[in-house]
């Protein structure tokens, strides 16, 4: 912080130190023989002073009864006095308040001339005034939209500023402040501006295909990735986008930047884009694009507000196109805002479908769950179905169909609905081009029986006749309740503490598994044991485990030695029990001990053996 004395300050000194004083000798000086006792300073304008942005403080007065010829004037000086290293700027005066009107001035002044000479802030009185009542009037309270006068500085540094204004007395006003002159000084923190944050603003896409149009692109959307045909706004007549890219920009106060940026986008892979400051818009792309300033591969020096929007079209070739957004601030720096990804497929030529519930229940009953919305566990469908093009790329939008190879074991009803992937569904099935499918049993059906059903699609290759093809294997289960039910530790021994695994098993009356997704029951342990409650499953293929390994078990053995039972309530009320041991870590040790011990022993002997043969005593 840079400072300096105010006893006798010099406008030319001043001036030479870089505080840019106000001052010379006005204009218009005339004679200065009224009397101020004092000045009260207020900051005006803004809330809350930022760098670049100018600082208005307004002036108010304290006089005493005096009288005052017409064409005196009453004069004041301003100086940024302390500043912050490298915070230099000079300071400008007005006759404007800070509720910009110079009508806000105290009689006698009002309806006379107020001006700025040579630097300083005039007051000019352009009557004799005589009565010393009338006078006092000249006083005036500063506030933030009331005053004398104003003056101004534009900071250029964060950090404390202080305003010096002084009442430049005398015959004729010098510019200096002597030490007889009422003086005052108001203190002004500055932070710095505000500038684009990286970090705060976002890049958020959506698939026009897949989301409600008009909706704007968030964080789930974008979360979830694009899959768009590679013919729209291509081949074809078709301008719907592939995708809306809605860039919000913010500045280090998390506050909408209007101003001050640009963007450069570019895509590589297929595709291109179309940039646009409007509200979001479905059809934007053009059958026969022509690249310009807004549209192409390649876009620099765009011009965006706070809210932008990019397009990303498709142009006839399939594949995975990735978008680079780049964002220059005001200050010529530039940073990558986000990349993205969209898949443009082509007409599908392989479906793979993958079994996951395949045991159904009998009498006509559903299996399976078609949620496109996988966000738990129990939204698990019977069939997984990846439906892909030449390249590999997953194709969207496709429907089935089912053929049964006995329909009196599995009906050909079908419903399918394609899987999305989000930051909610941690569950997905792996989003755009796969879809989640659920089966129904037929009426008649009874446990044993098997059929398999052929998911199908159109082969677009084809004449409209022909499908594109994958078999699934089902069977039929009964209930838990009318047959048995067992449950089983992973291990017959335990280390204290380590991590098991609960294995339950299902069959029903006819010693088949039981229905996929029945239920397994809680259990408990005779022994405190550590990790997660104990808690009930589903069966799928006839077993129920409580984690895939002691990997990612969550459950451990007690710690004190000695055997312990899991026990559990069947769903034929049956009580169902194993027993493990948990093993003393210190039996191992003491066993040690005894084999050392042992060796000690022997070695001794031997010792005593050698001694005696060579006749030490």
């Amino acid at each position: 912080m840079k400072t300096i004395s105010l006893k006798k300050v010099s406008a030319v000194a001043v001036a030479s130190l870089g505080f840019g004083l106000l001052s010379v000798v006005p204009a218009q000086a005339g004679t200065v023989t009224a009397t101020i006792t004092s000045i009260n300073l207020t900051k005006a304008t803004p809330a809350t002073p930022t760098t670049g942005t100018a600082v208005t403080v307004n002036l108010g007065v304290v006089a005493p009864a005096q009288t005052i010829a017409g064409g005196e004037n009453i004069r004041f000086q301003a100086a940024l006095t302390s500043v912050p290293a490298g915070g230099n700027t000079g300071v400008s005066a007005a006759i404007t308040t800070g509720a910009g009107a110079a009508a806000t001035l105290p009689t006698p002044w009002a309806g006379t001339s107020v001006v700025v000479a040579g630097g300083g802030l005039n007051l000019t009185r352009n009557a004799d005034v005589t009565t010393a009542a009338s006078n006092a009037a000249v006083s005036v309270t500063s506030s933030a939209t009331v005053g004398a006068g104003s003056f101004s500085f534009t900071p250029q540094k964060a950090g404390v500023h202080v305003l010096t204004v002084w009442h430049d007395g005398g015959t004729t006003p010098d510019g200096n402040l002597g030490g007889n002159e009422v003086s005052q000084t108001i203190s002004i923190t500055v932070v710095a501006d505000a500038v684009y944050s990286n970090s705060l603003s976002t890049a958020f896409m959506r698939s026009v295909v897949a989301d409600t149009v008009g909706a704007t692109p968030d964080a789930t959307s974008d979360a979830a990735g694009v899959s768009a045909p590679a013919t729209k706004g291509g081949s074809t007549a078709d301008t719907e986008n592939a995708a809306d890219i809605n860039v919000l920009i913010k500045n280090s106060s998390n506050a909408a930047m209007a101003t001050g940026n640009t963007m450069a986008a570019e895509i590589t892979g297929p595709g291109y884009l179309f940039w646009e400051n409007a509200a979001v818009g479905k059809d934007k792309c053009l059958v026969n694009p022509t690249f310009g300033a807004a549209t192409g591969r390649s876009l620099s020096s765009l011009a965006i507000d706070a809210d932008t929007y990019l397009y990303v079209c498709a142009d006839g070739t399939p594949g995975v196109a990735s978008i680079k957004i780049t964002i220059t601030d005001a200050a010529g720096a530039s940073y990558v805002l986000a990349t993205k990804k969209v898949t443009f497929f082509g007409s599908v030529t392989k479906i793979a479908a993958t079994g996951v519930l395949t045991v159904a229940a009998s009498g006509g009953a559903t299996l399976g769950d078609p949620t496109a919305n996988r966000d738990t566990a129990a939204k698990t469908p019977s069939i997984i179905v990846k439906a892909t093009d030449a390249a590999s790329n997953p194709v969207s939008g496709l429907t089935f169909t089912y053929k049964s190879s006995d329909v009196t074991v599995m009906t050909e009803t079908l419903t399918c609905a394609e899987d999305i992937k989000s930051t909610a569904n941690v569950f997905s099935s792996g989003g755009a081009g796969f879809y989640n499918c659920r089966v129904t049993s037929s009426s008649g059906a009874k446990s044993g029986n098997k059929a398999t059903l052929t998911v199908r699609t159109v082969d677009p290759a084809g004449d409209g006749t022909t499908f594109l093809t994958s078999d699934v294997a089902f069977t039929i289960g009964g209930s838990a309740s009318t047959g048995t039910e067992t449950i089983a530790f992973d291990k017959t021994s335990y280390a204290p503490g380590e991590a098991m695994v609960i294995t339950r098993t299902a069959k029903d009356s006819s010693g088949n598994p039981v229905a996929d997704f029945t239920a397994s029951p809680t259990y408990s342990f005779s022994k405190a044991a550590g990790g997660a409650a104990p808690a009930a499953g589903v069966y799928v293929g006839g077993v129920s485990k409580t984690s895939t390994s002691p990997a990612t078990a969550g459950i451990f053995a007690p710690v004190t030695p000695g055997s312990f039972t899991v026990i559990a309530t069947a769903a034929n009320g049956a009580t169902i029990t194993a027993t493990a041991t948990v093993t003393d870590a210190n039996a191992g040790l003491l066993t040690q001990i005894d084999a050392l011990n042992a060796k000690i022993v022997a070695l001794n002997a031997l010792i005593a053996k050698i001694m005696k043969k060579l006749g030490v005593k």
